[in-house]
């Protein structure tokens, strides 16, 4: 008998129920129960995302596209029929979602090897655990021997998805292996963006929610829906990949073949080839990629002749709130071009306009708080390493997206600039802190860096508490709120920046206007803080003549 592992029937994907217990479950299953599963939840949180993608371009397909805002909307307001239909739709193709078929086996080569026969280790396809340098500690030692197939299915998945760049296994039959190896041709796609997803109460409100109606969405309006298939839609690949193959939608972003992968086992899984795939490039893929923000990047608008946006990946530096305005319409600032002209510094994800799109055409109900996910990963040198996973959530008013929203956009607009003014206060005075001390240049910028960080740090855990709760409340209260926040950690950590100043601080350097110790710093810091968080009905006074700007 034919040794199998079908994706439809055998369980696999780790899943959290509404109950709160854990279980891996089918495809199949999945679907089925999507109204009783919280969410997915496997080993890390870049396999999660892939998984979600690889579910998504089944919702697409499943629903035809969908092809417009009344096919989605019917999914909606019937719970379960989701399911129903997409076991119709993977029956149709179930011998292609087999992990050990021999012929078209998902998402693998059948047969590709390389010249001498020699296949790779499981450290090649577990992201936790790059080769010499363990990341995370999930696998260790006999636990890389061997995996079962259900473990490797998810990380299958994943290898797609985050695959770093470097040299790989070069197949034969592969046209673009030289000596024998596979040349280094970039990350997996999902690796090259930063994902932006919508939480619903249930697996299947997430699913529906994150499956965009291209039409309904300015810049995916040419997505050629009957173009844009999965590889189980396609003939299988070969053991080449592509240079200039271009992706045709979400669903062939959500499941692009990156890698070509072979696993081999019996019982378990022990080794595999992992080679190149299709290469991934990611200028202006804003037309086909929904579940990511874009910047614009001036460099490659001046190559190309032509605007240019980029994905903006995730910064591993700090928290999301600070990047609402690449997430949230009308929040991105204008800039000006070399060309002359001005372009929006930043695109919105694809399923934050389609959001907006439900919430304008009351296709769903309004609810106060909209959960975003974000997940990325960072890699080091030449892309051949994972150096960090970032992952965050942030409840965002629902409002917020609303059409009439101009209150409440100013108001937060307002709070994240305010918020980087207050730090600026407490990087000077840092920087004048260890000027004072005999400081030079470098340790200056460095004492910058620090306390600037340092004062996000606290932020970070109030602003999402404070935006969750705006919606309603009166502006100027509000506002006045979050000056009040600012203001008592500015003041907190300037406290404890002084009293940790070395004693030849308080002696202090130089002469007449030049001169800086803790006494200086700290009145110039305050007063720097009380122009930039005034008090209501407060005047602050006149500068002396011996203050510098700078300061």
């Amino acid at each position: 008998m034919t040794p199998s592992f079908n994706l439809l029937d055998e369980p696999w994907i780790r899943v959290t129920w509404l109950s709160g217990e854990s279980e891996e479950v089918s495809l199949l299953t999945l679907f089925r129960d999507a109204t009783q599963i919280e969410g997915i939840h496997g080993e890390i949180a870049s396999q999660n995302i892939a998984i979600l993608r690889l579910l998504l371009a089944i919702c697409h397909r499943t629903m035809d596209g969908p092809e417009d805002l009344e096919v989605w909307r019917e999914y909606w307001s019937s719970p379960g029929s989701l399911g129903q239909d997409a076991s119709t739709y993977l029956e149709r193709f179930r011998s292609r979602f087999d992990l050990r078929d021999p012929e078209q086996p998902f998402f693998q080569v059948a047969g590709i090897h390389t010249a001498s026969g020699k296949s790779s280790g499981l450290e090649s396809l577990i992201a936790d655990i790059p080769n010499g340098h363990p990341f995370f500690t999930t696998r260790m030692g006999e636990g890389l021997s061997q995996m079962t197939w259900a473990e490797a299915a998810r990380w299958l998945i994943h290898v797609h998805a985050f695959d770093p760049s470097g040299i790989r296994s070069g197949a034969v039959g592969d046209p673009q292996v030289r000596n024998g190896k596979g040349y280094p041709i970039g990350p997996g796609w999902t690796g090259q963006i930063g994902t932006i997803t919508l939480a619903g109460d249930n697996l299947e409100q997430t699913l529906l929610l994150n499956t965009v109606v291209c039409n309904c969405v300015e810049g995916l309006q040419e997505v050629d829906l009957s173009r844009d298939l999965p590889p189980w839609e396609r003939p299988a690949d070969g053991p080449g990949g592509s240079a200039s193959k271009q992706p045709t939608g979400p669903v062939s972003c959500y499941t692009w073949q990156t890698r070509r992968v072979l696993l081999h086992g019996k019982e378990e899984v022990t080794s595999l080839f992992l080679g190149n795939g299709d290469k991934a490039t990611p200028q202006n893929r804003q037309h086909v990629e929904p579940l990511t923000a874009w910047r614009y990047s001036e460099p490659q608008s001046q190559k190309a002749k032509a605007t240019v946006y980029m994905p903006r990946k995730l910064p591993t530096d700090r928290a999301m709130w600070r990047g609402l305005p690449t997430v949230v319409p009308h929040l991105s600032p204008m800039v000006s071009t070399k060309a002359g002209g001005q372009v929006s510094r930043f695109l919105p994800p694809a399923v934050i306009t389609f959001y907006q799109r439900l919430m304008y055409q009351r296709v769903i109900p309004p609810r106060k708080l909209l959960p975003i996910h974000a997940v990325g990963m960072e890699y080091g040198a030449q892309e051949a390493v994972i150096t960090e996973l970032v992952e965050d959530t942030l409840h965002v008013p629902s409002a917020l997206l609303g059409r009439d929203n101009t209150r409440l956009l100013t108001l937060v607009s307002d709070a994240i600039e305010v918020t980087e003014q207050a730090a600026g206060t407490l990087r000077n005075l840092a920087a004048n802190l260890d000027r004072a001390a005999g400081g030079s240049p470098d340790t200056s910028s460095a004492a910058r860096q620090r306390a600037g960080a340092q004062f996000y740090q606290a932020i970070d855990e109030r602003f999402p508490r404070w935006l969750a709760d705006i919606a309603d409340a009166d502006p100027e209260s509000v506002a006045e709120q979050w000056r009040e926040v600012l203001r008592s950690e500015a003041h907190r950590q300037a406290e404890h920046l002084a009293q940790n100043a070395p004693s030849t601080a308080f002696t202090g350097r130089g002469d007449g206007t030049s001169r800086m110790d803790v006494g200086r710093a700290l009145f110039f810091f305050r007063r720097k803080l009380a122009e930039v968080l005034p008090r209501p009905g407060s005047q602050i006074p006149a500068a002396h003549d011996d203050e510098r700007a700078d300061q």
